[in-house]
């Protein structure tokens, strides 16, 4: 899928109804690239005063995040850069597939990504209530370099600590500060679509969160993710795709990619870390 413009779009363009339309549509197809951007009313209009609208709100989202200008001007020219990419990542969400398919082989998946076997082997691992706690999730805790002695309570969230722990064990000096889940964000390398073993990075309220990513449904709407501290355990939760906002890999992974897999498997609804 691509779309036509007949003139620019946004900010001094020619914001012609029917290319407004064009392009709020093609946005409110890729709104899990430009989080937190809610859906956009498609009604070819940009107001009285286009600098203040949502829709150019999202072309600038748009160009920062995906296009990556450090300066995004809010405005799409036809067959120009924004245009084009646009394009690109349309023709991408069109391939998504439409239909339900078996995760592919998972041997061949962890040959790229070691860290997820280690991860996956974690699953179960849980908090004890009280001020007993859980021997692993304090080795987390060391990996991740947090004074914490009980594993349980808000102010144990141990998300991050987690991931420090499963990287470190693959050989991988985590971040400062890794007990934090939005320090990941430094971590290695960003890319801009998840892939089989990323670590997505989301907000929340009091927060964030971070996660492996394991594979998405079918739609391409939800991602499943396996992280620690969701809903006090290691396990793999369904979350809206569109609230993570960032994904990182090792720097020496940069041969991990191909097409998410669908996942069917058993998975939990997102919990309070949601």
């Amino acid at each position: 899928m691509t779309i036509q413009l007949t003139g620019s779009v946004g900010i001094d363009g020619h914001n012609q109804a029917a290319d407004i339309k064009t392009i709020q549509s093609a946005l409110n197809k890729l709104l899990n690239l430009i989080a937190p951007t809610a859906k956009l009313a498609v009604d070819g209009s940009l107001g009285r005063m286009p600098a203040n609208s949502k829709t150019v709100a999202a072309i600038n989202q748009f160009q920062r995040k995906v296009v990556g200008m450090v300066r995004p001007d809010g405005k799409i020219d036809v067959n120009g850069r924004t245009h084009r990419t646009l394009n690109q990542k349309l023709q991408s969400a069109s391939n998504i597939p439409s239909t339900p398919a078996v995760v592919v082989d998972a041997a061949a998946l962890i040959q790229g990504t070691p860290w997820m076997k280690t991860a996956l082997a974690e699953q179960g691992q849980s908090e004890v209530a009280g001020s007993v706690a859980n021997p692993r999730i304090l080795e987390y805790f060391k990996a991740a370099k947090f004074w914490g002695t009980d594993d349980s309570g808000g102010q144990n969230a141990w998300c991050g600590s987690f991931v420090a722990w499963v990287m470190q064990q693959n050989g991988y000096t985590p971040v400062s500060h890794a007990f934090r889940a939005k320090a990941w964000i430094d971590f290695g390398q960003k890319i801009t679509e998840p892939v089989y073993g990323a670590i997505g990075i989301k907000s929340r309220q009091g927060g964030g969160h971070v996660a492996f990513v394991v594979g998405q449904s079918a739609d391409g709407q939800s991602l499943y993710m396996l992280g620690g501290n969701q809903s006090n355990k290691v396990q793999i939760s369904k979350y809206s795709r569109a609230v993570w906002t960032d994904f990182v890999l090792p720097i020496n992974a940069s041969d991990v990619g191909g097409s998410l897999p669908i996942y069917n498997a058993v998975a939990s609804q997102a919990g309070s870390e949601a």
